[in-house]
């Protein structure tokens, strides 16, 4: 008896179900990989849990180990972002980039960079970034790629996610750069400087050469992207100390000579050249018939397809007999990277992509030059927006510079790309102050038990004048502190509503301490004591609220009941006797065994909003029936629930107007953006994701909606090499599977084992639904083996048992415990043995076999 009692506490344990979970066993066969999903319809056990009539007590804490800890996915409105192919999410595992709060004008508004996250990247956050080794034939210089993001301090106005109008007059939220700000900087650095000696037309070593003969024809990959240098010089009048870098991504080369024609091959693609003309300083070429112009050395020309043409040397020989060629270049995607003096960190020239300079792309080039050698130490392209950037959700910042008439040569190489691929979803509701007629407002928030709350709030008596609650004073107040030195007009009489916190006294900490909970009661009266059982009642004021009834205490004590909700208690105390009907009494709303807190008590939402109201009269906060200002404060001061940017607090005031009516506004750090051609609806956002509606009708009062995730919804910015593709997934909870109290039977009260979905604990010895699933074996401790035991899958048509059985108790309560770690263990197939190594809780799964498939006899 002992144990069945045991065996049934056991079983009410769980969590509520939600969801559908079931797998339908007729469809596939059972496996172990797949537990506990063959017992799990919609959030519920859907089976019995069976130990022996006469179980050793080892057997019943095996099955509340497997039943305490059965979980399942509980169904999420959550989704997220992630990309296929060689991308970097703007996070670390520390650090998110959040959302940009409303806190002033859009235009102005500042938030979260890049750079707050971390000020580069690199070849572990991107492959393209991957180091490489420029060889030129003589040495090999290795290099690393970086990626930095503006040094604008945190928070900042550019490379941020905030909720705006863009130039289209669109609003949402988007992916913003600011035009004149630095958003990126690409760094290419040598680890030992690349050397190249310095020669005249000649080959000659001179100190007034310009060629750079080491750099020429070499290759390059940057950002993930091969480049071939057809050109390098010095390039400045003084030429000392200064380089020119003229780069075609796919080139080819050759030399060709006066009246001769070459095939050459670009990207698959054939291209007849013919030297049609060549003299000492200038060439010209026929490309599949196709002239070109006199072209100088370092000259290109772009042809119909987009390839260019360019000349990196000429020779012409002038004597009779002598050389007449030109060395050229075919290729695609040229671009040109010059610094006038190397030995600084300045800009002083702009990227060249084809034949045009790149706004905005500075190019920055470092190293030394002693007119013998030049040697290059790094190389740098700083982009700098030319434009207000809004990035859209799903959109990249290659387009909104495109649409925008600019260079998207800013994003150096075109290689990469910055995509938003917006905010991150999860499951919300929302908190609101909305109205129930022109003279009401009411708070809405969800309870302890996520269940929707409608709170009177404000009710206009007259100009100037407000009540707490749903009707005029005396009438349905709203009662938030408790009778703190007997303040008469704080004690709570019939129809009343009030709140209660529970978890903690602190109305600083009733959002950081865990398992706190708000509840809305009213208190909707008491008998008097001198009746027979006298009772006390009060709603929970929430959709699908229970009336909870308390025998009333009818001693001296002036505690008279208890309050019990949310696993916190609440004393209820007299004011009077309480010999009549429906006495005023006090409540402790704060769970702290008192009634004497001196400010009103703070609500928590359920998914973590810290709601508080207050009154004020004459502009000072004041405990008076009749204030003429209310206020409502929506915050989040749990850090936990944010990750570096705090939420900034919605503060909404209430006045009562002519009419009279209720009259509410926005107050404090909070600026909407509202769409184009709209005046009575504005938007905004806070660092929690959460979107704010600012509803301003003409005619009645306003109201605000809050939309108040579970967990932060965070912006989801990419750096992303060509090529990446992104997908959607929607998340899930893993919650408690929910086990009624009637799962838990002994064999004996189990007619067929093999007519429900089962779990049976126990071997053949002490469970006869051990042995029938056995099959009865005439020596019940057939195939077990001291020191081990055995979780099988059996198949009966289409119910499922599981049997978890040792040689011994001890054997069966390890294999409970290494159950109830499954997802640890990763069982698969139809079995696995269990060894005890120890004690109960050490052991060690010592197989787990797929192919044997186990059936009972029906």
């Amino acid at each position: 008896m002992e144990v069945k009692k045991m065996v049934k506490r056991m079983a009410a344990i769980g969590a509520s179900s939600v969801m559908v979970g079931a797998t339908l066993m007729g469809a596939m066969a059972a496996d172990l990989k797949d537990y506990p999903s063959m017992f799990v319809t919609n959030g519920a056990f859907n089976g019995v849990f069976i130990v022996g009539d006469n179980a050793n007590a080892a057997d019943t804490l095996a099955t509340i180990d497997i039943s305490n800890n059965m979980w399942y996915n509980k169904a999420s409105t959550s989704t997220a972002t992630t990309a296929i192919g060689d991308a970097w999410k703007v996070a670390t595992s520390a650090k998110f980039l959040e959302m940009t709060n409303s806190n002033s004008s859009y235009s102005t508004v500042s938030g979260e960079s890049f750079s707050a996250i971390t000020s580069y990247i690199g070849s572990s956050e991107l492959k393209a970034l991957a180091a490489g080794k420029f060889s030129t034939g003589e040495s090999e210089y290795p290099y690393n790629q970086y990626l930095y993001f503006s040094d604008v301090s945190s928070p900042a106005q550019t490379g941020i996610v905030k909720y705006a109008m863009d130039d289209d007059d669109k609003t949402a939220d988007f992916l913003y750069f600011k035009n004149g700000n630095v958003m990126f900087r690409y760094k290419l650095e040598f680890t030992s400087q690349a050397s190249s000696d310095i020669v005249d037309s000649t080959g000659a070593a001179s100190t007034t050469g310009t060629i750079l003969q080491d750099y020429e024809n070499k290759k390059i990959t940057m950002f993930g992207k091969e480049y071939t240098i057809v050109l390098a010089r010095r390039h400045s009048s003084g030429r000392t100390a200064s380089v020119r870098l003229m780069m075609m991504g796919g080139a080819e080369s050759s030399t060709i000579l006066e009246s001769e024609e070459k095939t050459i091959a670009v990207k698959g693609k054939d291209y007849k050249v013919k030297l049609n003309y060549v003299d000492g300083t200038y060439a010209k070429f026929d490309v599949n018939g196709e002239l070109t112009d006199k072209l100088q050395v370092g000259d290109t020309k772009k042809l119909k397809d987009g390839t260019e043409i360019g000349v990196s040397e000429v020779l012409y020989q002038s004597y009779a007999g002598g050389v007449h060629s030109a060395t050229f270049f075919l290729g695609a995607d040229k671009l040109e990277l010059k610094d006038e003096l190397i030995t600084d960190a300045l800009s002083d020239t702009e990227l060249i992509l084809g034949t045009e300079s790149v706004d905005g792309a500075n190019v920055v080039i470092t190293g030394t030059d002693n007119n013998v050698t030049t040697k290059l130490s790094t190389i740098e392209v700083n982009s700098t927006a030319q434009d207000d950037y809004f990035v859209p959700a799903n959109g990249k910042l290659s387009t909104v510079i495109t649409a925008a008439g600019e260079d998207v040569g800013s994003i150096f190489t075109n290689n990469w790309d910055i995509e938003y691929q917006g905010m991150t979803k999860e499951d919300s509701h929302d908190v609101k102050v909305d109205t129930s007629g022109d003279r009401n407002y009411n708070v809405i928030w969800y309870d302890g038990d996520n269940k929707k709350v409608t709170m009177p709030v404000a009710y206009s008596d007259a100009i100037y004048n407000l009540s707490m609650g749903d009707e005029a004073a005396a009438a349905k107040e709203l009662v938030l502190l408790e009778n703190s030195a007997g303040s008469s007009f704080h004690n709570l009489s019939k129809n009343d509503f009030f709140v209660v916190t529970g978890g903690t006294s602190s109305n600083d900490a009733v959002t950081t301490v865990a398992g706190t909970k708000s509840y809305l009661l009213q208190y909707k009266g008491a008998d008097a004591v001198t009746k027979t059982s006298p009772k006390i009642k009060f709603k929970v004021a929430a959709e699908g609220g229970d009336t909870l009834e308390y025998a009333l205490e009818t001693g001296t004590t002036v505690t008279k009941a208890t309050i019990k909700l949310g696993g916190y208690s609440f004393i209820v105390r007299n004011l009077t006797t309480m010999a009549s009907d429906d006495a005023e009494i006090d409540v402790d709303m704060n769970g702290d065994g008192d009634v004497t807190e001196t400010t009103p008590i703070a609500i928590k939402d359920y998914y973590g909003a810290r709601i508080q109201v207050a009154s004020y009269l004459n502009d000072t906060w004041a405990n008076v029936t009749q204030p003429d200002q209310i206020n409502v404060t929506v915050d989040w001061p749990d850090g936990n629930d944010w990750d570096t940017e705090s939420p900034t607090p919605l503060i909404w005031v209430i006045t009562s107007a002519t009419g009279p009516k209720v009259s509410g506004t926005i107050a404090g750090a909070f600026s909407q953006v509202q769409p184009s051609g709209e005046t009575s609806i504005g938007y905004g956002y806070t660092t929690m994701g959460g979107k704010i509606t600012y509803n301003q009708p003409t005619s009645s009062p306003y109201a605000v909606t809050i939309s108040t995730p579970k967990k932060q919804q965070l912006p989801q910015v990419f750096v992303t090499a060509k090529g990446s593709e992104f997908s959607t997934t929607a998340g899930g909870e893993s919650t408690l599977v929910s086990i009624p109290v009637t799962a838990s039977k002994l064999a004996s009260e189990v007619a067929d084992v093999k007519a429900q979905n089962a779990i049976v604990v126990g071997g053949p010895c002490a469970n006869a639904a051990a042995a029938t699933l056995l099959g009865n074996p005439a020596d019940c401790a057939e195939g077990f083996t001291p020191g081990k035991a055995k979780i099988k899958l059996f198949e009966n048509g289409d119910k499922v048992a599981l049997l978890v059985a040792g040689y011994a108790a001890d054997d069966t309560r390890a294999a409970g415990k290494a159950l109830a770690a499954y997802k640890v263990n990763k069982f698969t197939g139809k079995e696995a043995e269990i060894e005890r190594t120890g004690s109960v809780s050490e052991y060690k799964v010592v197989a787990a076999t797929a192919a044997v498939v186990a059936t009972t006899t029906p």
